[in-house]
Order: structure tokens, then sequence, then C-alpha cells
């Protein structure tokens, strides 16, 4: 009888020990897998859209680091790939990573065998795979309270930090007269005339705080609906550059029509469709308040050639420094008001905005240089993720908010 109740007992303890540690192993190696997609998803979201090398070095690395039963899994550079997405994905196409690991006999790395061998079973093995994906975003919880002037085609000349946009000018105090510059807005058919993927990543940009003239960085101030209730002036204005409003503020989808006037009451509603009441006044002291302050939370953080350095944030695009900054559509917006006072814009995209810190900008030659006592925001285009669930209606080239998600 004790023999009998040995043999089952042995039965069991494979059953319950070796089995059991393939089921670890599996869910471990999924594990694995997934975090190399995303990885790999990751570095060409947001270091560089063309670097598939060192996509795959990031990604197997970070699948390596995630160890099954004990041991580093086995994942080879030629287990990285980027295949075309599965149907039914909600991105775009030709812009997912699958990462393949192993921790099987045919990679030499089987799990161990405790009490299997007593029923002839000498080897066992897991292996998974993950397949993630880049999806552009159209909403943002923590949009910053300006609406600038995307890139333009300046009558007669190349674009540049110091360009005036003269379609709709007067003439009058000074100004240009008019010119035929051309805006046209990114839509689903294309970019438009306005800054791009992968070209303009890390391009120097700069919000001004202070001027009259419609110039690359002109802004207007635009009033936000928070989950906190606050919606207008110069100490709410402070209050949504040094934290967020908390409630989804969105890209205006083809064909949105902006009413002329927004109110407290439904402007929790038009920021879900791209349209924000627009404020006037000084606005230069409350900025440079609420730049120190993001700043302090991150003051060891710049912008080199491979991105964001020197960040206490990991990844560096979760810095508080990091922010989304609204584009307006300038044409519709001076169409309806041609003195660029009050009104409504609508946005037609969200930039990535890495923020340097307070600055000048040269009057004639453009150049832009960091200046705490300065009157413009000097910072750095970049993509950024996004923080709500929406697909944005723009191509990926002109897509500035972006999220990972794994989709097999």
């Amino acid at each position: 009888m004790v023999v009998v109740a040995m043999v089952a007992l042995l039965a069991f303890g494979a059953f319950v020990i070796d089995y059991g540690v393939m089921w670890t192993g599996r869910s471990q190696v999924q594990t694995s897998a997934d975090a190399g997609a995303l990885a790999g998803s990751i570095s060409l979201a947001f270091d560089s859209p063309t670097d598939f090398a060192g996509a795959k070095v990031k990604a197997q690395a970070v699948a390596r680091a995630n160890f099954v039963w004990g041991q580093a899994p086995d994942v080879q550079l030629t287990d990285i790939t980027f295949p075309p997405c599965p149907p039914g994905s909600p991105g775009l196409p030709d812009t997912c990573v699958k990462v393949d690991a192993f921790r099987n006999q045919a990679r030499g790395n089987p799990l161990p065998i405790h009490f299997g061998n007593l029923v002839g079973i000498t080897a066992q093995g897991v292996r998974s795979t993950a397949t993630a994906q880049i999806v552009t975003g159209n909403t943002t919880d923590c949009l910053k309270p300006w609406a600038i002037i995307d890139r333009w085609t300046e009558f007669g000349e190349p674009f540049s930090p110091i360009s005036t946009y003269d379609k709709y000018s007067d003439g009058r105090g000074g100004a240009p007269p008019q010119e035929d510059d051309v805006y046209v807005p990114p839509s689903s058919s294309g970019p438009g005339t306005g800054f791009v993927l992968p070209a303009d990543q890390g391009r120097r940009f700069a919000v001004k705080t202070e001027g009259v003239d419609v110039s690359s960085g002109w802004f207007r101030e635009i009033r936000l609906p928070r989950a906190d209730g606050h919606w207008s002036g110069g100490s709410v204005y402070r209050e949504n550059i040094e934290t967020c409003g908390g409630l989804p503020y969105a890209i205006a989808q083809p064909g949105t029509i902006c009413p002329a006037d927004i109110g407290v009451d439904d402007a929790a509603y038009w920021a879900t469709q791209g349209c924000f009441s627009v404020q006037t006044g000084a606005t230069v002291g409350p900025t440079r308040q609420g730049i120190e302050f993001l700043t302090a939370q991150d003051p060891g953080a710049t912008y080199g050639s491979s991105g964001i350095v020197g960040s206490t944030f990991s990844p560096p695009t979760s810095s508080p420094r990091v922010v989304a900054i609204g584009v307006m559509d300038v044409d519709d917006y001076l169409a309806r008001n041609p003195t660029g006072s009050n009104g409504t814009v609508r946005l037609v995209n969200i930039y990535g905005y890495f923020i340097e810190g307070m600055g000048d900008v040269d009057p004639v030659t453009g150049a832009m240089t960091l200046n705490p006592a300065g009157k413009a925001v000097i910072g750095r285009l970049i993509r950024m993720p996004t923080t709500g669930s929406g697909s944005s209606p723009l191509p990926v080239d002109a897509s500035f908010l972006v999220k990972i998600i794994l989709v097999r």
C-alpha cells in the first residue's frame, strides 16, 4: 500500500511541481516578450522612427532583463521583427514591433524537471510572442494655455523664427502690407505646411509672450476648463502652466466649426471638440513664474543630440518640463477675428514641447538664447505620450502625441 501510494504521490508531484514550473515560466516568458515589444516601439516612437537597429537592441535588452525561472530568456536580434500589424489593429499600419522570447530545449535553456523523469519527461520549455504598436493620439489631459501658430509658407522667402503672417495685415501702424502667405492645416490627407516628424523632432521653437505681430511663436492665451472648476484670471493662467487641468483636451476633428463664443458652462464639451475661448492680456509675469516652477522640478534636464538628457524622470518624456501645447488654425482664427483678439480658436494639432526655459529671440536674425529675464519661452518640439484614448485624424508624420499598446 505504501509503494502504491508513493507512485501516486510522485505522479501528483510531477503534475503539481513540474507543470507549475512550466506555467510559471509561460507567464514570465510572456512578460519578457511583452516588455521587449513595448521597448522597441517606445524607441521608434520617441528616439528615432527610422533607427530599427537601435530599436532591436533596446527591445532585446529589456526582454532579456525579464528573467524566466531565474534566467534570462533567449532573445536574438533575429527574433525581433517589424511585421505588418495584425488585422483590426487600431493604429497606423507598419508601426508594429514583434518580439519572440524562448526558454526551451531548442534554444539550449530548458526549464528544470524535478519529477517528470520518472514518467519519461526529460525536458520542458516555453516560448512566447508579443506585438506592440505605435498609435497616434488626439487628446491630452495636461494641455498648456497656449494656442500657437503652426509653420506656414512665407511669401517670397523662407520661413524663419522672425517671419510674420501678413495675409491679414492692414498695412497700418508700421505693419507690412498684405502678402500671399499660405497656411494649410494638417489633415488626414497630409501634414499641410506645419512641422513634421522626424524632420522637426528637437526643433527649437519660441513661444513669444510679448509682441503684437502675428509671427512665428505668436500665441493666444486659451481658457482651459479644469476639473477643479477654475476658469479665468491671471492666477488660473499660471495654474494651467504649473499643473494639469485634468479634463480631456482634443484636436478638432475634420469639419468641426467652433462657436463664436464659449462660456464656462459649455467649455468642457467644446474642449473635447478642439475649440477654446481666447483671453488676451499681459502674460509675461505669470508665464515666467510658471516656467520657473516647472524647470525647478527637473533642473538637470537638457536637450542634446540624442534627446532629453540629465532628467531625474524615467522615461524623460514623463518630466514636468515635457508639456503639450495646442496649435491653432490661424487662417480660421484671423478670418473671424482680424484684430487677433478674443473670440475662439480651433486646434488642429497638439505638439509635445520640452521647456528649456525663458529666453529671447533676436529680432533681426531670429537666434534664440536662454535668459531668465527673457520674454519668450524657449523649448524643443518633440513627440510625447498621449494621455487620451482617442485616435488622431492626422497622418503619422504630423502626429506628435503617441501611445504604445500591445496588439498581440
